[in-house]
C-alpha cells in the first residue's frame, strides 16, 4: 500500500562557500519510514537535513515537507542537531531545556507554558530515561546524558517528523541499543530520518537506507549493497551481515589494477 510522502527532494543542488555540497539529490521519505542516511564526514549529510528544514538556499531543485514549503512546516519537525553545536554552559536545568522544545507551539503574548507543554516535556524526559535528572543543571551532565536531553527536547515538540544528525555520538553502547529501540517505538507515531557516518549504528529496525557523498545513492529497503557503499565512500567494501551491517575495507584498487 502506497503511503503518503512527508519529505520530497527533486533534483536538489546546494552550493556553500563556492563549493558544491549536494548535487542533483532526489529523495522521497514516506509516512512511517525509519530512514537512515549514511556517508563519510563532509559528504553533505548535515546540509541535507538543513535543506529539509529550509535553512539553506537551493542552487537548483525543489523541496516539499508535508506537502508544503519547509519554512511553513518547521513547527511539525523535531530537529536534533549535532551535539557539538550546543552550548551547555548556559545555566538551565535539564527540565527547562527540554521544556523549551515547546516554544514553537506557544501562542499569544506573553508566551507562557501551559499544562500540556509540561506534560509533553515530562513524557519526553521519561522516554529518554532522564526524568530523574530534570532538576540538574545541563552543564553537570555527562556527554551521553546531554545528548539524551537534546533528543528529549525535540520529542517534547510532538513532531510528525523527527530529524536527527549523528544522534548516537557520545552515547555508550547499552544506551545506544535502548535509544534505537526507543526510535522503533516512536515510528508508530512519527516518521524518523537520521544521518550517521557510522554504519555500525544501523539496526534491523531501519526501513530504508541511502548513502550520501554529495550525490545520493538510494535503496528502497533496509539492506545496504557493496555498490552503494563503494559509490558513497569512494573505496571498495565487503559487507558482512550479522543482524547489524558491518564494513570491511579490502585492499584499495589502484588505477589500472585490481
Amino acid at each position: 500500500m502506497k503511503r503518503a510522502p512527508v519529505i520530497e527532494l527533486s533534483g536538489v543542488t546546494v552550493d556553500l562557500g563556492g563549493k558544491r555540497v549536494l548535487e542533483d539529490v532526489s529523495l522521497t521519505v514516506e509516512e512511517g519510514d525509519f530512514y537512515a542516511v549514511i556517508g563519510p564526514n563532509g559528504g553533505g549529510k548535515s546540509t541535507l537535513l538543513k535543506t529539509v528544514l529550509g535553512l539553506v538556499r537551493l542552487a537548483a531543485g525543489d523541496v516539499k515537507v508535508l506537502g508544503g514549503r519547509p519554512q511553513e512546516r518547521r513547527h511539525l519537525l523535531g530537529y536534533v542537531p549535532q551535539y557539538r553545536t550546543f552550548d551547555f554552559s548556559y545555566p538551565v536545568t535539564v527540565g527547562e531545556m527540554v521544556l523549551s522544545g515547546r516554544l514553537g507551539h506557544l501562542q499569544g503574548f506573553p508566551r507562557r507554558y501551559g499544562r500540556k507543554d509540561h506534560e509533553m516535556a515530562d513524557e519526553a524526559l521519561e522516554l529518554m530515561g532522564i526524568a530523574d535528572l530534570a532538576g540538574r543543571e545541563i552543564s553537570r551532565l555527562s556527554g551521553g546524558q546531554q545528548q539524551r536531553a537534546i533528543i528529549a527536547r525535540a520529542l517534547a515538540a510532538g513532531p510528525r517528523v523527527l530529524i536527527l544528525d549523528e544522534p548516537t555520538v557520545y552515547i555508550d553502547s547499552p544506551t545506544e541499543d535502548h535509544f534505537m529501540k526507543t526510535l522503533d517505538t516512536l515510528r508508530e507515531q512519527m516518521t524518523i530520518v537520521f544521518v550517521t557516518h557510522d554504519i555500525g549504528v544501523l539496526s534491523s529496525r531501519v526501513t530504508k537506507v541511502a548513502c550520501l557523498n554529495r550525490r545520493l545513492y538510494t535503496h528502497e529497503s533496509p539492506e545496504l549493497t557493496s555498490d552503494m557503499i563503494e559509490a558513497a565512500y569512494g573505496c571498495p567494501v565487503d559487507l558482512i551481515a550479522h543482524g547489524v551491517p558491518h564494513r570491511v575495507f579490502p585492499e584499495h584498487r589502484q588505477e589500472g589494477r585490481r
